[in-house]
């Protein structure tokens, strides 16, 4: 379940925080002046989920997830309403892969819970979240489910800005046995080495409703790769 709340109760440091991402979050998730005459004054709205499990550690967080692949944010695509929560979609080009099928060199479709709500001029992320940036690389930790043509990130940890993979990781095993620990073998290495997260029953809800609108230039189907070149 996921609550709402105003910027009004969070701590001090986080609502200054907040109004110096809010401009360049509005541009990047909702692509409208923030500020109009005949607008509510803007505002920033954290949601807050009844939590579906600790994946503050990377063993859990792979884990839950059912796709895991570096990869780089090429545009925001469009947005969609689940549940009465607002969803910002994302094309993003594969880099590499490390748990699924989807290919490297590919761009599929990845939602980020929360997005710009141009009626009440609010801006609405999970607490502990920030909107993703194109251009922009991250390590992204998704699930899927059949019926829809999208992969969803998980909140808050689901993007970890990663610029290069082959950047040095001492605490990483040498996966790939080149003499080196890399991001990219730390990833490997989370992947062999996965735990389920302990997630007790009725947490961490699925949307059940298909979305009220849909991007027409996003594909519909299984969320299978798309030509990268758009």
């Amino acid at each position: 379940m996921v609550s709402i709340g105003s910027t009004s109760r969070l701590r001090k440091g986080a609502v200054l925080t907040v109004a110096g991402l809010a401009v360049a979050a509005v541009a990047a998730w909702g692509g409208v002046q923030a500020v109009a005459d005949d607008r509510p004054e803007f505002s920033v709205q954290y949601m807050h989920a009844s939590t579906i499990g600790d994946f503050s550690e990377d063993e859990k967080l792979v884990g839950f997830a059912d796709f895991v692949f570096h990869g780089t944010v090429v545009s925001r695509k469009g947005t969609t309403e689940i549940d009465g929560i607002p969803e910002t979609q994302w094309a993003v080009k594969v880099n590499e892969v490390y748990e699924g099928t989807l290919q490297a060199g590919s761009t599929t479709v990845v939602n980020q819970t929360g997005g710009y709500d141009a009626d009440s001029n609010s801006l609405m992320l999970m607490e502990g979240d920030l909107p993703l940036e194109p251009g922009e690389s991250y390590v992204f930790s998704t699930h899927s489910m059949s019926d829809r043509s999208w992969f969803t990130m998980v909140p808050v940890y689901g993007a970890q800005p990663v610029g290069s993979t082959t950047l040095p990781f001492p605490a990483a095993e040498d996966m790939d046995g080149d003499g080196k620990s890399t991001v990219a073998d730390h990833w490997k290495q989370m992947v062999r080495d996965q735990v389920q997260p302990d997630i007790g029953a009725g947490e961490g809800p699925e949307p059940t409703d298909e979305p009220t609108e849909q991007p027409s230039d996003v594909p519909t189907g299984s969320p299978e790769p798309t030509d990268p070149a758009e």
